[in-house]
């Protein structure tokens, strides 16, 4: 949880210090994906460890937490992580496994996390309040990504 916090969060001063957005909430990216556009083209490798750290992170919490009913819905969720990993560069150039596997690990993740502590999934409310109130919607995929993240990891902190 921390390597992806602090991977956005510098990604997202470094585009508010560097490309002159007017606040800061103005330079969170659209997309977690679209911060490797943020990289130097040689950097962009950066994407793909953070990415790989989450995903390799959440295998042995998950696999310890989740009942074996569901533990297949982990499975699918972290090769998700893995493979948005592996293929990061989605906007310059058509990338169907980018977003095949950024789909399974969203869905995936709020089914298990709907499955076995529902009552995480209150999260969203703050989503649905932050869709009423913004006045610009090219940031709400960013914002999805964020919650299916926190909800995973609240979900592998629960008792």
């Amino acid at each position: 949880m921390t390597v992806i916090t602090l991977y956005v969060l510098a990604m997202i001063i470094a585009r508010w210090k560097y490309d002159g957005h007017g606040s800061f909430w103005d330079a969170v990216p659209e997309s977690i994906s679209s911060t490797v556009y943020l990289l130097p083209r040689k950097g962009q490798w950066l994407f793909t460890v953070v990415m790989w750290i989450v995903g390799f992170c959440l295998v042995i919490p998950l696999m310890e937490k989740v009942p074996d009913s569901t533990r297949f819905l982990a499975f699918l969720m972290v090769a998700g992580v893995l493979g948005v990993g592996t293929a990061p560069l989605v906007a310059r150039e058509r990338n169907t496994f980018h977003y095949v596997c950024a789909a399974v690990s969203g869905v995936t993740s709020q089914l298990l996390v709907a499955l076995n502590q529902p009552c995480l999934l209150l999260v969203w409310s703050l989503y649905v309040g932050y869709t009423l109130l913004a006045k610009d919607d090219s940031k709400n995929f960013f914002w999805v990504q964020v919650l299916c993240m926190l909800t995973v990891f609240a979900y592998c902190l629960t008792p």
